[in-house]
C-alpha cells in the first residue's frame, strides 16, 4: 500500500509539475515562423527581426518560412496542419488574421478557431505612392486623373483583403475615381511593378516606402494618419488633402496552432515582449514607422475577435469578394 500510495504521489507530482517542466523546456527543438508573403515586406521583416532575437535567447534554431499566396491561406494551411507543441508560429496581417474571414466565401481556415493568439506585434501606417517618374505629385492630381469618361487607374495592392486592398477600395468610393484592383503576392513585387510603372499607385506601410522614397524611385503622396509622421514630416495627411475618413494602420500579430500547452503559449508571448522592449528592436521599428505593441494572449484574441467584426463591415460595405 506504502508503495502504491508512493507511486499516485509522484504521479500527481508530475503532473502538477508539467506546466512549469514545458515552460523550463520550450522549444525542445527547431522553431519555424512561417510568413505568408516573400521576402522583404513587412511581415517578414517582423519575422527576420524575432528569429534571430529568439535563436539568440533560446539557444535553438528559428527559421522563417515564406508561403505567400491566397490572401495568406498558403501559410496558414501551414500552421493549421502542424502539430500543437508550438514550435510552428504564423505572423499574419489585419488580413490574414481578420478580414479574410469575411472576404473569402470559402475561406480554408478560421483563424478564431484553428489559432491559439500569442500577441499582437505592431502596426503600421500606410502610406499613398505613385512611382518616382509619374508627373502626379498630389491625391488630388491623382484622383482627377482617375476621373471621367474612359479614365482608369491601377491600384497595387499586397493581396486580396489587405490593407493595400482595403485603402484603395475607400479612395474609390470616397473619391468617385475608377481605381482598378491589382492584387500581389505581397508588398514587395507589388513595389517593383509601381516603381516599373506597370501599376498607377499603391498604398504600402511607411516603413516599406520609405527606402524607396529616399532613393526617389517612388513619391509619397499622402499618409493614412489623422496627424503628420515624425519619420516623414513633410508629406501631408490623406485628411489635409481632402479624405478624413481614409486611414489605413494595419496590425501585425503573431499566433501558434491551437491546442498548445499554456505554458508553451505564456513562454512564447514572454519572450517575444521582452524582444520588442529591446531599445535596438525599438529604434529599428520606430526609425521607420512601425509601432511596437505587444499584448498578453487574452488581449490579442479580444482584439482579433473585435477587429474580424470591424473589418468585416467594411468588406461588405465595399462590396469586395472572393469565391
Amino acid at each position: 500500500m506504502k508503495r502504491t500510495l508512493a507511486a499516485c504521489l509522484a504521479a500527481v507530482s508530475v503532473v502538477l509539475a508539467t506546466p512549469q517542466v514545458v515552460a523550463q523546456t520550450f522549444p525542445a527543438k527547431p522553431v519555424r515562423i512561417v510568413v505568408p508573403f516573400p521576402p522583404g515586406g513587412p511581415t517578414d521583416q517582423i519575422g527576420r527581426i524575432l528569429a534571430q532575437k529568439l535563436q539568440d535567447s533560446w539557444g535553438q534554431s528559428v527559421v522563417v518560412d515564406n508561403r505567400p499566396g491566397g490572401g495568406g491561406q498558403i501559410g496558414a494551411a501551414q500552421l493549421k496542419q502542424a502539430v500543437a507543441d508550438g514550435h510552428t508560429l504564423f505572423i499574419g496581417d489585419m488580413g490574414a488574421l481578420a478580414v479574410n474571414a469575411t472576404l473569402y466565401a470559402d475561406l480554408s481556415y478560421d483563424a478564431v478557431r484553428d489559432f491559439q493568439p500569442i500577441s499582437l506585434l505592431m502596426s503600421a501606417p500606410m502610406v499613398v505612392l505613385v512611382s518616382g517618374a509619374s508627373s502626379v505629385n498630389s491625391v488630388a492630381d491623382l484622383v482627377a486623373r482617375g476621373t471621367g469618361a474612359g479614365a482608369k487607374l491601377n491600384f497595387a495592392s499586397q493581396g486580396i483583403g489587405s490593407g493595400g486592398h482595403l485603402a484603395g477600395e475607400m479612395l474609390r468610393m470616397q473619391s468617385g475615381a475608377n481605381l482598378n484592383h491589382v492584387p500581389y503576392k505581397g508588398g514587395a513585387p507589388a513595389m517593383q511593378d509601381l516603381m516599373g510603372g506597370q501599376v498607377d499607385l499603391f498604398f504600402e506601410v511607411i516603413g516599406a516606402a520609405l527606402p524607396q522614397a529616399r532613393a526617389g524611385k517612388v513619391k509619397m503622396l499622402a499618409v493614412a494618419t489623422p496627424r503628420r509622421l515624425a519619420v516623414a514630416p513633410d508629406v501631408p495627411t490623406t485628411a489635409e488633402t481632402g479624405f478624413p475618413r481614409l486611414t489605413m494602420s494595419p496590425w501585425f500579430g503573431i499566433v501558434t496552432r491551437a491546442g498548445v500547452p499554456e505554458a508553451s503559449v505564456r513562454k512564447l508571448n514572454a519572450d517575444i515582449t521582452a524582444v520588442l522592449a529591446l531599445p535596438d528592436v525599438v529604434k529599428r521599428l520606430t526609425d521607420v514607422g512601425f509601432d511596437p505593441i505587444p499584448g498578453s494572449p487574452e488581449q490579442f484574441a479580444a482584439f482579433m475577435r473585435e477587429e474580424t467584426e470591424r473589418w468585416g463591415a467594411v468588406v461588405k460595405s465595399s462590396g469586395a469578394r472572393v469565391d
